[in-house]
């Protein structure tokens, strides 16, 4: 196995990726990608008035009591500019569509920033889509209507499964069934999609790389049936899949999937079964001459890191149940197995972007994921059964229904456990190297059992360890307010301006705190003392001190 691994890297597709990648990362580090580097519509922002055109690239989702879509800008107060992304909210009292071209007026503003260090960062998230800007739409006229038909069937197609869903079920059912079939996630409700959070299955609700992998496995079990060679039959299921992935919707996660699938069916085409890693290289490389900076989204390292810790994971956790002769617990201790691999592959990276981790999630996901195989194949079914007959599409929509409401009552049951979900100090890069290498030496050279419990310690270490205790004293400004922690050895103080009890903030602050391992308050200083320890229910507070002039360590 150790020549094997060293020759990995020999390989020109892997190596290539790994040049390329590492490039990235160092244009990344100098700023390249940031949107004073990209973005020609800055200099715009905040001014009184901005007049856009463009065309509308992206169909215009209800959020509230507004309209969000993206614009492919093309002029800016009747100046030519190179085309760029906006993101755009407009009044519900415009009628627009994908494919519009318009012309329009409103304020243009920078995308926002967390407010505390280990918030999630929107604006950096809207930059990895090539979006630097949020325009605030106050006029339009729609000049034309220019769609591209691939795009425009896809969006066409995945309004009809919304209204059939929509038509055979009943809520929560349906949102969780259209989240599963085309991502859409805008009527789910919060509570269903906190348990699903919870039991660490949030991936369910997006059409990924579990959904094309279900996928692959029906067309090949599909084409299968023709008695075809088992070479057509891969080379048959490449565009099927793809098809599938344009009628529900085209999301960016699904035509990654679709391309890391497609490269490993053609390794097997090709009967090149070894070059597996060289398939996931290629198809990684593709996704990232695409778009260059996917590879610093969350979802794109997980998709890869999940579907390499399967491959390299997999037969050596397997092997570990071989003497396993009962065909059922065969398949339990197989479904086990797999789940384990991409768990392992994928906790540091879920702790440095979440910092949490789902307890209860490798249980919730051997017991719920292979009935969701089940299920997705029976919403094909359904959905097929709707062209007909009603009262077929009725039967199947039934026992769909009956399904997904004991996987709610299942997932319910282990989101409501306490200590289901328990948050951690968030990991740093070098931590994450440290972890990845530990596993590897691990699973090459630990087969001795004192190596194992040697870097399985060294694992918890580097990933748990407490935060080092350091002293700072740090100021954050936001909008509405500013906020100072001193940290000491002994004590953490909070020092916040400003009359205003926004639960968002104090969201955010909590957040931040729990990422740098803070669990304590020992002095908060306020302008007010309502509702401080309910709106910190993780931190405990242990005294709050009332400064109504602000002048506290002025």
């Amino acid at each position: 196995m150790k020549i094997k691994f060293k020759n990995l890297f020999k390989r020109p597709v892997i190596l290539l990726f790994i040049i390329y990648s590492v490039t990235l990362i160092i244009l990344n580090y100098y700023g390249v990608f940031s949107a004073s580097k990209q973005s020609s519509l800055t200099n715009a922002v905040n001014q009184y008035k901005v007049e856009l055109s463009g065309k509308i690239i992206t169909e215009p989702v209800i959020k509230n009591n507004y309209q969000q879509f993206t614009l492919e800008a093309k002029t800016i107060n009747n100046r030519d500019i190179q085309k760029e992304k906006v993101l755009v909210s407009a009044p519900l009292d415009y009628n627009l569509q994908y494919g519009d071209v318009i012309s329009s007026a409103g304020k243009l503003i920078n995308t926002p920033k967390p407010l505390f260090p280990g918030n999630f960062d929107y604006g950096l998230y809207l930059s990895r889509q090539d979006i630097y800007t949020i325009f605030y739409l106050s006029d339009v006229a729609v000049l034309n209507n220019e769609p591209n038909i691939i795009k425009k069937f896809a969006i066409s197609a995945k309004n009809h499964i919304s209204k059939q869903l929509d038509k055979f079920f009943n809520q929560p059912y349906s949102s969780i069934l259209k989240a599963m079939l085309t991502g859409d996630k805008v009527s789910l409700e919060p509570e269903t999609k906190d348990i699903f959070i919870n039991t660490g299955l949030i991936h369910l609700l997006v059409v990924s790389g579990l959904h094309i992998g279900f996928c692959v496995v029906i067309f090949i079990f599909f084409f299968k049936l023709f008695n075809l060679p088992l070479k057509y039959v891969y080379f048959l299921t490449i565009p099927a899949v793809f098809f599938y992935v344009v009628v529900t919707g085209a999301n960016p996660p699904a035509v990654r999937a679709a391309i890391m699938a497609s490269s490993i069916l053609m390794a097997l085409i090709l009967n090149r079964e070894p070059l597996i890693y060289n398939a996931i290289a290629l198809s990684a490389l593709i996704i990232l001459i695409i778009n260059p900076q996917d590879l610093f989204t969350a979802s794109f390292q997980m998709s890869f890191l999940a579907t390499l810790g399967i491959i390299y994971l997999y037969p050596k956790i397997n092997k570990i149940f071989s003497n396993v002769k009962n065909k059922f617990l065969k398949n339990l201790c197989s479904i086990a197995s797999v789940t384990l691999s991409a768990q392992i592959a994928l906790i540091p990276v879920l702790l440095f972007y979440f910092g949490k981790i789902s307890v209860i999630s490798l249980f919730s996901n051997i017991i719920v994921v292979p009935v969701i195989g089940f299920v997705l194949g029976l919403s094909y079914i359904f959905y097929l059964a709707t062209f007909i007959s009603s009262y077929l599409a009725v039967f199947i929509s039934v026992i769909l229904a009956a399904v997904l409401k004991i996987i709610l009552f299942v997932m319910d049951f282990f989101s409501n456990l306490k200590y289901s979900t328990v948050d951690v100090v968030k990991p740093g890069i070098f931590e994450i190297i440290l972890y990845y290498a530990a596993v590897i030496l691990m699973f090459e050279f630990g087969k001795s059992k004192k190596m194992f419990l040697v870097l399985l310690a060294l694992i918890l270490i580097m990933v748990f360890e407490p935060l080092k205790q350091k002293e700072w004293t740090k100021t954050f400004e936001g909008k509405r307010n500013v906020t100072t922690h001193i940290k000491t050895k002994n004590e953490n103080t909070i020092i916040f301006r400003e009359k205003i009890n926004d639960k968002y903030y104090f969201s955010n602050l909590q957040q931040y705190l729990i990422s740098i391992g803070v669990k304590k308050i020992d002095h908060f200083y306020s302008n007010t003392k309502e509702n401080i320890k309910e709106n910190l229910p993780k931190i405990k507070v242990e005294e709050i001190i009332l400064d109504t002039n602000n002048n506290t360590y002025n």
